[in-house]
């Protein structure tokens, strides 16, 4: 999702992921000159007045926002682009490129947009409603390969004919006129605006996608030739060095009025640590805190009001695919994982308490989450007795599981430790293995491996959830999981009008699918970040960072 993300946190946003190589990404980019601004500035210690310097904890996966899927990169391209809607600071959709909410249909169907006067492109052309529709087709291209505008378009009529080749427009985006564009949706879908804030719907110029480097498919994508003019949102990607940073910089003609920042600088800093070195040396102004940092630094006074955490619509979980380890696909073994998994051990020893044990699917803040909801309790004999009904006494017969995780984050890194510690005192053999991210994403996409990762919302709405990750046929289902009651049920919720009812029926889902355990949801997060006095007005919601567009450094 999500849309936005602190620097150096672990994101699925959905997962998040990488599609366009950074290897062709590199070539694309190639004599992108570096700006140094993010470093010698600071004087070694101080703020460099109307600059943000705010690492990036990865590689960006593309700067094509119809191609992007993980949330540091969203991160990052929601200050360059923007759709017709977007989210503020109380996690509801808001007009952005739109002048207001779209006009619905009685029947929930038809959404009718009209945009914003003064609305332009970073190369000065006016947006009009033929860029709405066009970018929205270019994203369902099968030539771009999106990975991700099969999900969160899927719902116009026309997009999956689109996508599959099997039509060359998307019959359910009219044109009205100059300013005013009609979304005709398959059916009623309660939950449209939310994901039509995705990145796949930003609106991109025609004119500047032809200026881009070539995809094999022939496609026309987003590199530095076009990556400063392609855009209307706040910021202007103006510079993007692989293995070493990006600058955006303010867009003073911005339809709803400039930043307060002149700049952004991104600095790529893989290491947890070394991002740690350069904010106590003054050389960037925003980084996540890690938990053994926490318990000191808040009591220290030098960091007095620097410590702030922020509730995310995030969960971390063990996806427990049954296409990477043939166990799985039996219940009880399942089951007996769920059982061996002491949340409560993770959470005071790994998480000092500052995060809360998952038991819900659904996380904290989001509709549909439940408080009272109990999942599998921690214990130890139950999960022998569950492997032992499955033919595995005391694990015997189970054939080594690899667990894979994010490297370099060591709340991730510690808690695999941990699972390994609590899986093997009934008998289950687990070797651990660090992956590189986007390595992780790609192995996590083509359903490969057994995975401790998380899904941060994309939007606050229990479908994001319960049908995208678990149906049979949801788009972001990497465990194999399948149960046609579960998905007729999630089917009926999706389209329920009645919000009651909905909530009522995603509850059912919910209780079923966690008992069928093809997840062990293990903790939700709270992001903890270290941000310099000198920073201000950043906003924030539970998705993440909003747009850097209020944020003053002096």
């Amino acid at each position: 999702m999500t849309p936005s993300n602190p620097p150096q946190s672990s994101t699925l946003t959905r997962r998040g992921f990488c599609a366009l190589s950074l290897s062709l990404l590199s070539l694309a980019l190639t004599g992108c000159p570096s700006s140094n601004s993010s470093g010698g500035g600071a004087g070694g210690g101080g703020s460099v007045p109307g600059v943000l310097r705010y690492p990036i904890a990865t590689e960006p996966s593309t700067l094509d926002p119809h191609r992007a899927q993980d949330g540091p990169t969203i991160d990052l391209l929601q200050n360059a682009h923007m759709g017709l809607v977007g989210w503020n600071d109380k996690t509801e959709v808001t007009p952005l490129a739109a002048k207001e909410l779209p006009k619905i249909s009685a029947d929930g169907k038809v959404y009718t947009f009209v945009l914003r006067d003064g609305l332009k492109f970073h190369n000065g052309r006016a947006v009009t409603a033929d860029d709405v529709k066009y970018s929205l087709t270019r994203a369902l291209d099968p030539k771009l390969a999106s990975p991700v505008a099969g999900s969160y378009l899927d719902d116009i009529q026309g997009a999956k004919e689109l996508a599959a080749g099997k039509a060359t427009e998307l019959t359910g985006v009219k044109v009205i006129d100059k300013s005013t564009v009609e979304i005709t949706l398959v059916g009623s879908r309660p939950y449209f605006l939310g994901k039509f804030t995705y990145p796949t719907a930003y609106i991109l110029a025609k004119e500047e996608i032809e200026k881009g480097p070539t995809l094999p498919s022939g496609a026309k994508t987003i590199g530095s030739e076009n990556a400063a003019t392609v855009g209307c949102g706040p910021f202007k990607l103006t510079n993007y060095t692989p293995q070493k940073s990006v600058t955006l910089e303010a867009n003073k003609d911005w339809v709803l009025g400039a930043p307060k920042l002149t700049k952004v600088e991104r600095p790529i800093i893989l290491d947890t640590k070394t991002a740690r070195l350069q904010y106590d040396s003054g050389l960037v102004d925003i980084i996540a805190l890690e938990k053994g940092d926490y318990e000191k630094d808040k009591s220290d006074p030098k960091y007095a009001g620097q410590v702030q955490t922020f509730n995310r619509a995030s969960t971390y979980y063990v996806g427990l695919n049954q296409k990477a380890y043939a166990p799985f696909k039996n219940a009880k073994v399942r089951q007996a994982f769920a059982h061996a998994t002491n949340k409560e051990e993770i959470k005071k020893g790994v998480l000092l308490d500052v995060n809360t044990a998952a038991e819900c699917v659904v996380p904290e803040g989001m509709p549909g989450y439940d408080p009272a909801f109990k999942g599998y309790p921690y214990d130890e004999a139950k999960a022998k007795a569950l492997l032992a009904e499955a033919g595995f006494p005391d694990g015997k017969g189970l054939p080594p599981l690899t667990l894979c995780f994010r490297q370099q984050q060591p709340d991730i890194v510690k808690t695999a430790q941990v699972l390994k510690e609590q899986w093997s005192k009934v008998g289950i053999p687990v070797e651990l293995r660090e992956m590189e991210y986007a390595s992780l994403i790609n192995a996590m996409d083509r359903d490969e491996v057994v995975y401790f990762h998380r899904w941060g919302a994309d939007y606050p709405d229990p479908q994001n959830y319960l049908s995208l990750l678990l149906t049979t046929t949801g788009a972001e289902n990497h465990v194999g999981y399948s149960n046609p009651e579960y998905d007729k049920l999630c089917a009926a919720a999706d389209v329920e009008t009645d919000p009651k009812k909905r909530l009522e029926m995603y509850a059912k889902a919910q209780r079923m699918v966690v008992d069928d355990a093809p997840w062990i949801p293990v903790y939700y997060q709270r992001d903890m970040e270290l941000i310099k006095p000198h920073v201000t007005g950043i906003k924030d919601g539970l998705l993440g960072h909003l747009p850097l567009v209020t944020v003053e450094v002096k």
